[in-house]
């Protein structure tokens, strides 16, 4: 396995990672927004002329750009932002999130019992704090939909460091040993349910384990933390000596009291069982696991906050290619150029997709890879939509879909 560098899991410390939020100061600037699509919105921009540089005009000249569904402002649809949106918190809504070129745009989390409209995905700007959202109760669906929408770049990873807002992935979970610590990620598919890897229980007893929920900063207990022993562990046909049954790297934990569902702490849906995202298909993963690809056992460089990276997903014969393993029914993902990757103290955890209606769906477990962020080196993931069946089988209840 060594001459392979497969990376197993086996976290035991972590290391504060910090990212840089660009803000931008100046005289606040009145620049108004065409009707044509949404009707009449007014933002107070600083002087630093961001809307200038979004359609391409000159500064002081108060450009009028037309917002749209699709998020063009001013026709230029290749400078689309991306960030939190319009939320209450004013320290969410004072942040700027550069433009980069032929990024999605900006998700808005709504107040007050609305929700969000997928329809209505547009460009934003700091200190347009007014929310465009459907004057109509949370829809029925209860998985999938943070709380707080992620402000990814495409630019940073999980090796190298790119801090999660609180709340962003509200299913992420931490398997925690009381002395040990992080050790592996999960997903909360119910309140009672979560998913992981097989491999995460190797070495050690699934028993002296606890599933964090509610989890950001493993340092620091904000009280959103709910740590909860774990019942029962339920395997699929996986043994790590036989290759054959690395796409069965997934396991089933139920928790010995049901998790509180909050703002913090919410499930993720399943996939379809025939669901098969195409080649390129931007995807998320999450967890705390190295920032830095370790030279071994003791060179941990884990993340003390929960980092984020978007990877696209790699085609099963490009995968099976380009990794010394055999990619039969696995998921992977990651760029040809490396430099973006889940890591060690990552196994378990989600990788993450977002349907057309805006909810998220679980669609690979981080299983194993080559090194951490090498180029040409995708990540292998469980195919969870091959395993959706026989997770629903196991805990009984077809709420998680």
């Amino acid at each position: 396995m060594t001459s392979f560098d497969l990376l197993l899991f086996g976290a035991v410390v972590a290391l504060l990672a910090h990212t840089n939020i660009k803000e931008i100061h100046g005289s606040p600037v009145e620049r108004s927004v065409s009707d044509d699509v949404i009707g009449p919105l007014t933002a107070s921009l600083p002087g630093d002329d961001v809307i200038d540089r979004l359609t391409g005009g000159s500064p002081g000249n108060g450009v009028s750009g037309q917002l749209t569904a699709s998020g063009d402002l001013g026709g230029k649809s290749e400078s689309i932002c991306r960030g939190y949106g319009s939320r209450p918190d004013a320290y969410d809504c004072q942040r700027f999130y550069q433009c980069v070129p032929g990024r999605r745009p900006f998700h808005f989390t709504c107040p007050g019992g609305l929700h969000y409209d997928p329809r209505l995905r547009v460009c934003n700007w700091p200190w347009a704090l007014q929310p465009l959202c459907l004057s109509q109760p949370d829809p029925d669906r209860t998985c999938g939909v943070p709380a707080v929408r992620s402000a990814l770049t495409g630019s940073h990873r999980i090796v190298g460091g790119e801090d999660a807002p609180p709340g962003a992935w509200p299913w992420m979970v931490s398997l925690q040993h009381p002395e040990l610590g992080h050790g592996c990620g999960g997903t909360l598919i119910s309140e009672d349910w979560v998913v992981t890897a097989a491999h995460c229980f190797n070495d050690i007893d699934w028993r002296t384990l606890y599933a964090v929920v509610g989890e950001h900063t493993l340092s620091d207990q904000d009280g959103n933390e709910q740590a909860i022993p774990i019942a029962e562990l339920i395997l699929n046909d996986f043994d790590w000596a036989n290759q054959s049954t690395w796409g069965k790297d997934i396991a089933l934990l139920r928790l010995a009291a049901p998790a509180t569902i909050n703002r913090r702490v919410a499930p993720l849906c399943l996939p379809d069982s025939d669901l098969s995202l195409p080649e390129g298909t931007i995807c998320v993963v999450a967890g705390w696991g190295n920032t830095v690809e370790p030279t071994g056992p003791s060179d941990m460089a884990m993340s003390d906050v929960l980092q984020e990276a978007e990877v696209p997903i790699v085609g099963t014969a490009r995968c099976d290619e380009l990794l010394p393993f055999d990619i039969t029914t696995q998921v992977c993902a990651g760029r040809d150029e490396g430099g973006i990757d889940a890591c060690q103290g990552d196994s378990g955890g989600p990788l993450m997709c977002e349907a057309a209606d805006g909810h998220w769906f679980l669609y690979g477990v981080t299983s194993f890879g080559r090194g951490c962020a090498r180029p040409m080196s995708p990540g292998a993931y469980v195919n969870v939509p091959t395993m959706t069946q026989w997770i629903l089988q196991n805990i009984g209840d077809s709420s998680a879909t």
